[in-house]
């Protein structure tokens, strides 16, 4: 098989609502994969996916971390990017990926994020987070995280965990091989989250699990 740059891998489950626009900034172009792990969709996830011809799919057991370390494994990229399916990157921002490890300095990344909202809550909300993520080199997963693969499989790729994969994969990460970069460029987030959960207990939550994190010694 021809290897690839950039292996663009997305979790799925159930995400028949979000998964067009998601694969739609990101298809066709050229050095770059595009895998959609599924953990089990009962909904038409699965046949959106497969409308793109470039879009490999791949049955996996559910689990956000199961899913993206399997996705990982079919994996052909030097680079790995994990995207959530209710996220949308830009496409000029995925070919900035490629950059960033030519300096030989950085080991992985994420974006900025910006939230699919209106409402001025979530402006400061967003800003919480980039500022959080630039001052601490902590990005969320729906930021759009991206590792070598070298150094994904030396890691041992995300936990198997309920929650906070993310974290903790970005703090082994920077703790054992070296210095995330935050790029400029915005990947677009869905708010589901904060509106299910709600705003306050949400951050909350998250702010707990961060604060959690960053005391480990993992």
């Amino acid at each position: 098989m021809t290897p690839k740059e950039i292996s663009i891998i997305i979790p799925t489950l159930n995400e028949e609502k979000t998964i067009s626009q998601c694969l739609e900034t990101v298809v066709n172009i050229p050095g770059i994969e595009i895998i959609v792990s599924d953990g089990g969709s009962t909904d038409s996830t699965v046949e959106i996916a497969g409308q793109h011809s470039d879009v490999k799919v791949v049955r996996s057991q559910a689990g956000r971390s199961i899913q993206m370390n399997n996705g990982a494994a079919c994996a052909r990229g030097e680079i790995l990017l994990f995207l959530h399916a209710d996220c949308i990157l830009p496409r000029e921002d995925v070919l900035k990926i490629r950059q960033i490890f030519d300096s030989g300095k950085f080991v992985g990344g994420a974006f900025q994020i910006r939230l699919l909202s209106d409402k001025f809550t979530y402006r400061w909300l967003e800003m919480g987070i980039n500022f959080r993520s630039k001052a601490f080199k902590l990005p969320y997963g729906d930021q759009g995280l991206f590792v070598k693969r070298s150094i994904f499989e030396k890691l041992g790729g995300f936990r198997e965990m309920p929650v906070c994969e993310d974290l903790d994969f970005v703090y082994r990460l920077r703790r054992k091989y070296g210095e995330i970069a935050i790029l400029n460029g915005r990947i677009s987030s869905s708010v589901r989250t904060w509106k299910n959960r709600g705003i306050f207990r949400t951050s909350f939550r998250n702010q707990l699990l961060y604060s959690y994190m960053i005391r480990q010694k993992v």
